[in-house]
């Protein structure tokens, strides 16, 4: 073979060597961010049927969710969100308003990724609640624990804006005297959250 054949070859020869550093890397991923603020609405669902005696089922619920990255991919997240109920008592028909104010703490692992972040986690609930009408008013917090499961979907390449996804299940139980109600429940959403 001719010096003149052999060029090509020696050509792409020393291209590839000089490449190989580059194609050998591993792409570097970015940074993980330290936390997120986020904005929240979703649906609740009181399954406890006395509670669904006075007051229509479901409804809306919103808030503030927090999250601070901790090592090992976990997150450590505080919520606090409210949802208000209007009804009528079961005997006299009058109307009877109910407040709920659920704060949840816990942790999650958060998958790292590019678009997609899928997460779980659990934790433990303080629910404050108050529910007024012509017979009575009752206020009291009750705790209960939760579990959780969501995704992430990142906003453009280098935005600190995500979408999420939830699904969370919530239990716990409300005693005033001799009744008792669970206050937990499925609850579903959606938020607009910011990473930092």
């Amino acid at each position: 073979m001719s010096v003149r054949a052999k060029l090509p070859f020696s050509l792409a020869a020393a291209i590839l060597l000089c490449l190989t550093p580059l194609l050998s890397q591993a792409p570097e991923r970015p940074a993980r961010k330290q936390g997120t603020f986020e904005f929240y609405i979703g649906r609740y669902s009181i399954p406890d049927a006395r509670f669904k005696k006075v007051y229509e089922p479901g409804g809306g619920i919103r808030g503030l969710f927090l999250s601070s990255a901790l090592p090992l991919g976990l997150d450590l997240y505080a919520e606090i969100k409210e949802f208000h109920k209007t009804g009528k008592l079961t005997y006299t028909q009058e109307e009877t308003n109910f407040l709920l104010v659920p704060l949840s703490l816990g942790i999650r692992y958060v998958l790292p990724g590019g678009i997609l972040m899928p997460y779980a986690g659990g934790g433990a609930d303080f629910y404050f609640y108050y529910e007024s009408n012509a017979i009575a008013k009752t206020m009291n917090i009750v705790s209960g624990v939760h579990l959780l499961t969501g995704i992430y979907i990142q906003i453009g390449r280098n935005s600190p804006l995500r979408l999420n996804a939830r699904i969370k299940f919530t239990r716990l139980k409300a005693r005033e005297g001799e009744i008792e109600v669970e206050l937990g429940g499925f609850e579903f959403g959606a938020g607009l959250a910011i990473a930092f």
